[in-house]
Formats: C-alpha cells, sequence, structure tokens
C-alpha cells in the first residue's frame, strides 16, 4: 500500500503545474521597442546602402572611363585597368558581405533589451499567475487545460 501511494505522488505533482502559453510575434511587435528597432535598423541599412552604391558607382564610372579610352591604352596600361577593375569588383563583394554582417550584428544590438524586457515580462506574468510553464502559441500543437497569457503579458509590458 505504501508503494502505491509513492507511484502515485508525482502523477498528483504533475497535475498541479499551470502550463500557460502567449502569441510571443503578436506581443513582440505590439511593443513599442518593436518600432524603435525597426525604425533605427532602417536607417542603418539606409546608411550601409549608400555606402555600397557609392563603392559600385565608382567602380562603374571607372570602367566606363576604361571603355572610352582602351584604343589609346596601352597593353601595360589595359592589363592594369583589368587588374584593377577586377579588384574593385572583388572589394565591393567583400564590403557587400561585411555589409549584411554589419546589419544583422546592429539588428542583434538593437533587439537585445527588447528581448530582455520581454523575458522579463513573461518570468514575472508567470511567477505572479503560477504558471510553471509558458510556451509561445506556435510551439503549442495541442494543449486541453492551457491558458493564454498573451493579455497579461500585454498588461504586463504596458501594451494595450
Amino acid at each position: 500500500m505504501l508503494c502505491l501511494s509513492f507511484a502515485m505522488a508525482p502523477t498528483a505533482q504533475a497535475q498541479t503545474q499551470v502550463i500557460a502559453y502567449v502569441d510571443a510575434e503578436a506581443v513582440l511587435v505590439a511593443m513599442p521597442d518593436y518600432k524603435k528597432v525597426e525604425a533605427d535598423l532602417e536607417a542603418y541599412q539606409k546608411v550601409i546602402q549608400k555606402q555600397l552604391e557609392s563603392d559600385q558607382k565608382k567602380m562603374q564610372d571607372y570602367y566606363q572611363t576604361v571603355s572610352k579610352d582602351q584604343e589609346n591604352m596601352s597593353p601595360a596600361q589595359l592589363k592594369e585597368a583589368e587588374a584593377k577593375l577586377k579588384k574593385m569588383q572583388e572589394d565591393l563583394q567583400k564590403n557587400a558581405a561585411a555589409a549584411e554582417k554589419k546589419i544583422v550584428d546592429k539588428e542583434m544590438e538593437l533587439s537585445k533589451p527588447m528581448y530582455e524586457k520581454f523575458k522579463n515580462a513573461i518570468a514575472t506574468m508567470a511567477k505572479t499567475n503560477g504558471y510553471a510553464y509558458v510556451l509561445d502559441k506556435k510551439l503549442l500543437l495541442f494543449g486541453d487545460e492551457t491558458i493564454d497569457a498573451t493579455p497579461k503579458l500585454k498588461s504586463q509590458l504596458g501594451i494595450p
């Protein structure tokens, strides 16, 4: 009989844990921080894009100059111009790849405080409401006794 009560104890404890879910994407998009991150990132992308466009224009201008003057150039000058164009093209490709990395890094830098705020709000909401687990709605395949805590999380974050 004592064995039977020990075998049932974990089941009773597991039944008392409350599982909630939130629509993380809807909450994040509704955060004022999100709009600021988007605007700051867009401004940063425009600066990077202008730099790349400037480099590309320089290369195109040089190519047009060489194309016009190639009849008056010696074979050595043509070879030098081709090498310079090739280097300009390689540099442009490297700069484009570096720009993509800079944008990703900037997005991470700008959004980190927002995600920290989001994570802390979830933890506070979960403790306040006695939730053992809070899942993202997209990960929830089935939930018989789950609670949609999205409104509570939005309230925790001051989102109407």
